[in-house]
């Protein structure tokens, strides 16, 4: 099964997009936006990330020069808090940082910024705190904010709700005491048996992971930043007329602000670290095996 059986559907959701299934979208190359003169053109980028508490994954310098065919290991994964003259101050959710001085790349959502979309910056680590509780990083001012490519796997936006449902369980699949197949998820999302859009969808879905958008009343007590997830994919097979299931093991990589009318809406951004199979034999009734060439903190959602 596991990433195989992904490709294999994606393979699908492309030919559904010819036909109006599936809205997909596209990667250009790689790009860097020119660097600006001096270290204050990037400040309005660091101050936007810190005021919206943006999660970041600070990837070394080395992962960027050899291409994206090298596998995705983020030194950390963290939150930007607070920005100055002296860099960006972050709290940290997974990873183990790196020496002072290390050369990163910071990738980050997207956004517009001075009349341009960036995502990226290049910098050092400046110091970091791992005995804090929780762990801070802090990252030299970089010299400019970028638009650079990062996306190890092709996403695809889910056009159609309801040839994809969701159950996710807010839990360790290692640790927990649920029986998956039959316990009550936390979250739940299923167009095709009648729920509507407005209870839930999965928005974009890749190989390393999906983002889901919930209702802000539905999210479940203890959803966090690096939080760990266990989640069955169902996805409908039109040739053979039915739903397959597909197990995963993940983290959350990234919550974005409740959006929509009163702020009801919430976006969930899930990183796969394991695949599973139905097991009867195991407490959980599924076995989870790590991702081929993950780190175990999650791929890109």
């Amino acid at each position: 099964m596991g990433d195989l059986a992904w490709w294999a559907w994606l393979v699908l959701a492309a030919t559904l997009a010819a036909a109006g299934g599936f809205a997909l979208g596209r990667m250009g190359g790689r790009r860097v936006t020119p660097a600006g003169p001096s270290r204050a053109a990037a400040l309005p980028v660091l101050r936007a990330l810190a005021q919206g508490g943006v999660a970041m994954d600070v990837m070394p310098r080395d992962w960027v020069d050899a291409g994206q065919d090298a596998p995705y290991e983020p030194l950390a994964r963290c939150v930007a808090r607070q920005a100055g003259p002296d860099g960006l101050d972050c709290e940290v959710f997974a990873g183990s940082g790196a020496a002072p001085g290390t050369p990163v790349t910071c990738f980050f959502a997207p956004m517009r910024v001075g009349g341009r979309a960036v995502n990226a910056f290049e910098t050092v680590i400046a110091s970091q705190d791992f005995a804090a509780e929780p762990p801070l990083l802090t990252l030299a001012p970089p010299m400019d904010a970028l638009s650079q490519p990062r996306r190890k796997h092709p996403r695809k936006r889910v056009s159609d709700q309801r040839f994809v449902r969701v159950r996710l369980w807010l839990a360790r699949f290692d640790q927990s005491s649920l029986h998956f197949p039959d316990a009550q998820p936390d979250i739940r999302i299923n167009a095709y048996e009648g729920g509507s859009v407005a209870e839930g969808s999965v928005t974009d879905i890749s190989a390393g992971g999906l983002a889901l958008e919930v209702p802000v009343d539905q999210a479940p007590t203890g959803l966090a930043l690096g939080a760990a997830v266990v989640l069955k994919c169902s996805l409908f097979l039109f040739k053979q007329k039915q739903f397959k299931p597909y197990w995963y093991a993940g983290v959350v990589r990234g919550l974005g602000q409740a959006q929509g009318p009163g702020g009801t809406v919430t976006r969930i951004a899930i990183g796969f670290t394991h695949v599973g199979a139905a097991d009867s034999s195991l407490p959980q009734g599924v076995a989870f095996t790590p991702r081929n060439g993950d780190d175990g903190t999650g791929g890109s959602a």
